[in-house]
């Protein structure tokens, strides 16, 4: 059954920014990494589709159209089941009659009978009174988009039968083999018949909306660490291990994980995962883990980015003040930064020896390596013990090739 709150509460959440995908590395599948992050999960897919054709069906509707109100079939359907119950309580009624001795098996099997009846009619008209107000809840949510698109898309497919909005082709009506509705079984359950299998309202599982309010906490924490670092403060150890241990508790909830891995591709880049997980690549367990590596990457990268800022700053201050041959001196050095970024080899000279760099890759992907004197790129050892090209970031360059002087804007 729908959970009207957590409806209300996606729609009243904006969203917020959150580059992660430009902070990480490449996706998990690294020799097909482009194809994965930049195509589109089929589960998402699938879930567009399905609003697609509720709005589209929706939108044909008359304006002035209670969908709330009862088909003639369920009309039909809650009049004979409400004959057949007062039928079986007359019945049991006239046998109770009959006893006065109220302690008998009989008279108390007649009563249990008669009571039973009584209840099922409470419990019909408060599932009919959930089942409405349920579907008005589903229009809306559908409406503005806020179900997620991790949704188990056999789940979306099943609310949208359920609820009578399924409209295969197209011609603004329910499809009459779908058109549902609901039957009324023993107790005053009501249930829908979905591609041959009855499903009871009450076991329903409801599609989850998108968790914009774990983006946004996502967005304010890299907020908060691009602020520290542009104040010029030292990363805080502590906040970092916070972060990491919220992130553990958040993204143990499947409809929260699924949520940032498939609803928020211009804010967080996790294609790559969705892909993975529907190709049955890996697990959900592997999803989670991966997902938390890539958000604690993003929110170290918005602290250095805020902590170059602050350098930026102090450096245009300082080069205020300089001579016009420090100025000159500073200006090469950006010059030669501002090649680095462009994937040009820049050289330098540090403490005797020549050293150059270059940028490979690029796209939030990229690497730096730098080449000694004789023009070899820096190695180091593997994991396996064998020798590897070393890679480095930005501020290594900067270090080793000693570009970091006075007025250089990093």
């Amino acid at each position: 059954m729908a959970n009207n709150a957590l409806i209300q509460g996606a729609a009243q959440t904006g969203k917020k920014f959150l580059d992660a995908g430009s902070a990480i590395g490449a996706g998990i599948a690294a020799g097909d990494s482009t194809t994965q992050i930049n195509r589109t999960p089929l589960r998402t897919k699938a879930n567009e589709s399905i609003q697609q054709k509720v709005n589209g069906y929706m939108a044909k509707m008359k304006t002035d159209m209670d969908f709330t109100s009862f088909t003639p079939a369920e009309t039909k359907s809650m009049r004979e089941f409400l004959l057949q119950e007062r039928s079986k309580y007359t019945d049991a009624a006239k046998i109770a009659a009959q006893f006065k001795d109220t302690t008998s098996p009989e008279y108390l099997n007649a009563v249990d009978v008669m009571q039973g009846v009584n209840n099922s009619f409470t419990n019909l008209a408060s599932q009919l009174g959930s089942y409405k107000k349920g579907k008005v809840d589903y229009a809306s949510a559908m409406q503005q988009g806020l179900f997620s698109n991790g949704n188990d898309p056999s789940r979306s497919r099943e609310s949208m039968i359920a609820y009578g909005f399924y409209d295969g082709d197209g011609d603004g009506r329910s499809d009459s083999r779908y058109d549902s509705p609901f039957q009324i079984q023993e107790g005053g359950n009501i249930g829908f018949k979905v591609d041959g299998n009855v499903v009871d309202y009450g076991d329903m599982a409801e599609p989850f909306v998108k968790d914009t309010k774990f983006l946004n906490s996502l967005n304010k924490t890299s907020e908060n660490a691009y602020d520290s670092g542009a104040s010029g403060k030292n990363d805080n150890q502590y906040a970092q291990d916070s972060y990491d241990q919220s992130l553990d508790s958040a993204l143990q909830n499947e409809d929260t994980l699924r949520s940032i891995i498939y609803d928020f591709k211009s804010e967080v880049k996790l294609d790559d995962v969705g892909n993975s997980l529907d190709a049955g690549n890996i697990t959900i367990e592997q999803a989670r883990e991966d997902v938390k590596s890539r958000l604690l990457v993003a929110r170290n990268q918005a602290f250095k980015d805020g902590a170059r800022e602050y350098k930026t700053k102090q450096n245009k201050a300082t080069q205020a003040a300089m001579n016009p041959a420090q100025q000159f001196q500073a200006n090469a050095m950006n010059k030669k930064l501002e090649l680095l970024e462009s994937g040009k080899e820049i050289t330098a000279r540090t403490q005797g020896n020549k050293l150059s760099a270059q940028m490979i890759g690029g796209g939030g992907f990229g690497y730096y390596i730098i080449k000694d004197a004789t023009g070899f790129p820096i190695e180091e050892l593997g994991p396996g013990g064998e020798i590897i090209q070393k890679k480095f970031s930005r501020d290594e360059v900067i270090d080793r090739l000693d570009l970091n002087v006075m007025g250089l804007n990093n």
